[in-house]
């Protein structure tokens, strides 16, 4: 035990000590985006700072990118290969860090709540701002528009975010209760709990799916028909796909263009360009969800794979009010 180091800590106050510990990852594994920014700490304790504004990031969180890969890939026609191995494909070292693994659409009045596969909670707001809540749940981020990060604990916050922060609550305790997780029998990697948590940047609706992109420049689309999922990042070069049966399977874009893909996932690689091509015509501006052809509905739309059975009302989510 550090002596030295757990009394410095004693003396920190609490959003110190939030701000050291969503910071605290100094090492980070090869399959994440590298994020860091500058930080200050203000008068009185109160931590804020800059978020993801930095050279390693591009602006359009490697949009372009994952636009290039895909048009590539696609245009090789991967399933049109005489004889498909897929086994010689995947490359499970590529598997994302996060993932969205549950997500309810209140954003006829609030925004979009999610949970990553790590346990943490977010909520973008329809007003752009988001909010993050750690895996433990103890320390919480709140991400105003213009990107400054500010840091609080889940117990002590301003008055002015209190109102977003219930709503947070209200969001984590109905996923916790109603939800099942998607990719839960997927083992987390060795190394995986130092990436800097990411947050959920845009999304929006079609008929057919849910598209979310998140600011690690993971990409993630929920299929409604069928309930499968597929899950592409750019900086991997890979994308996972979840089959009907919660089965995970990672492939390389060069390993399917090399040996072959099937017809399912192809399928889902033609409709992630698609959606890739639009989230690249939407505004820095435009109000999250704005890119939709689906309108939700005036009660809470939840992650329908992943439903327990709960009572006849849980698919209304019910938060206080914002006045």
């Amino acid at each position: 035990m550090n002596t030295v180091t757990d009394l410095a800590d004693l003396v920190l106050s609490p959003k110190e000590k939030a701000r050291k510990d969503m910071l605290a990852a100094p090492v980070r594994p090869l399959n994440t985006v590298p994020e860091s920014g500058q930080f200050n700490v203000m008068n009185g304790g109160s931590t804020e700072g800059k978020f993801s504004e930095i050279s390693e990031t591009p602006n359009d969180f490697y949009l372009n990118d994952l636009y290039r890969q895909l048009t590539q890939l696609v245009n090789s026609r991967p399933c049109d290969r005489p004889n498909v191995q897929e086994d010689e494909a995947e490359e499970p070292a590529a598997t994302p860090v996060f993932w969205v693994s549950k997500w309810v659409d209140y954003s006829d009045k609030y925004g979009l709540g999610y949970q990553l596969c790590d346990n943490s909670v977010g909520v973008l707001f329809n007003d752009s701002t988001k909010l993050v809540l750690d895996a433990p749940g103890e320390q919480v981020a709140y991400i105003e528009r213009d990107n400054h990060e500010h840091y609080y604990t889940l117990n002590e916050y301003p008055e002015e975010v209190s109102k977003k922060m219930t709503l947070l609550k209200y969001f984590r305790n109905y996923m916790n209760e109603h939800l099942l997780k998607a990719g839960a029998n997927m083992a987390r990697q060795e190394g995986d709990e130092l990436a800097r948590l990411p947050c959920l940047r845009t999304w929006f609706r079609t008929r057919s799916a849910i598209v979310l992109h998140m600011t690690n420049g993971t990409l993630q689309i929920n299929f409604f028909n069928d309930h499968t999922k597929l899950i592409v990042c750019p900086l991997m070069s890979a994308a996972t796909y979840i089959d009907q049966s919660r089965q995970f399977r990672t492939f390389k874009f060069s390993g399917m263009e090399k040996y072959g893909c099937s017809k399912d996932v192809y399928t889902r690689l033609r409709y992630a360009r698609t959606m890739v091509e639009r989230l690249l015509t939407q505004s820095s501006s435009s109000k999250p969800g704005a890119l939709s052809t689906v309108v939700a509905r005036s009660s809470a739309s939840v992650s329908t794979s992943n439903v327990l059975q709960p009572p006849a009302s849980a698919h209304r989510l019910q938060p206080a009010p914002l006045q």
